[in-house]
């Protein structure tokens, strides 16, 4: 039952507000009964029947039209989810094979170096021990080459006496 003063609330609709959404059909039937008739000394109020029923029907459409809406939005949000799941995932494998790389190799490097460090190490103490081992031949082949050229000294000098008192002998001999 609509009087000249009850504003028709199809009328006030924004272009904004969407008909089918149920929070704005629930404010709609909310301005319904606030604009009804009220029944004096009660709490009750006199609306239009149809445009009730209809804000009713609608709001009966609207309702499995936003649970449809709203289990894509949960659906949607599951899938980005798993696919963000599914990426980082990835990310981290990829992140923990580089870094197992990284490693293994700066692991190799540094075994290598470390291995290189002693066998330079080694090198040196073979070359000081080789040093001291061929010092200890060269002084100790000097020493026979000083040996034996103080031997064929000797020989020479025992060479000269003998031929010195050799030519004494045979120069008093001839002076006889």
């Amino acid at each position: 039952m609509t009087d000249e003063f009850t504003p028709d609330l199809d009328d006030r609709e924004t272009a904004e507000e969407d008909p089918d959404d149920v929070l704005v059909l629930l404010d709609r039937l909310e301005e319904l009964v606030g604009v009804g008739r009220r029944f004096p000394l009660s709490t009750r109020v006199m609306v239009e029947e149809e445009e009730f029923l209809g804000l009713l029907d609608q709001i009966r459409g609207a309702v499995p039209r936003e649970i449809r809406q709203a289990q894509r939005v949960v659906e949607e949000r599951s899938d980005i989810i798993t696919s963000a799941q599914q990426e980082a995932a990835k990310i981290l494998d990829t992140a923990r094979s580089q870094a197992e790389y990284i490693i293994s190799e700066q692991g190799v490097s540094n075994e290598a170096r470390q291995r290189g460090e002693e066998y330079l190490r080694q090198v040196e103490l073979d070359k000081q021990r080789s040093m001291g081992q061929i010092d200890d031949y060269a002084l100790n082949q000097i020493g026979k080459v000083e040996e034996a050229i103080q031997d064929g000294l000797n020989l020479v000098m025992d060479a000269l006496r003998e031929a010195s008192t050799n030519l004494e002998q045979a120069k008093r001999h001839v002076g006889q």
